[in-house]
């Protein structure tokens, strides 16, 4: 993940499952910026600028009309899952999510 824009790199929230997506608040409220898009893959982190969250994509999610996820609005693309990021599925029920520094 690039540095610089959450408030930690090595950051722990509780976690919000919305589609195949994985939500997660942080304190630091950031506009949009040079990256923001609603075209992200699965594996690709965004920071939501209205929900004040990094969104982890690992699949379709409710807006999406075929594989790729879909945001409800614009991110900010600060980063990459390393590694299958559909494995996220498997940590259903999970209440903490940590991202770190590849």
């Amino acid at each position: 993940m690039r540095t610089g824009r959450c408030s930690d790199p090595s950051h722990r929230s509780g976690a919000e499952r919305v589609g195949r997506r994985v939500l997660f608040r942080d304190p630091v409220a950031l506009p949009p910026d040079g990256t923001s898009t609603t075209a992200v893959r699965a594996g690709d982190i965004g920071y939501w600028p209205p929900g004040r969250a990094l969104a982890l994509f690992y699949g379709p999610t409710p807006l999406s009309t075929g594989t790729d996820p879909v945001p409800a609005s614009a991110v900010n693309l600060v980063g990459r899952i390393a590694g299958d990021a559909s494995k996220l599925r498997a940590a259903k029920g999970a209440r903490k999510v940590r991202i770190e520094r590849a």
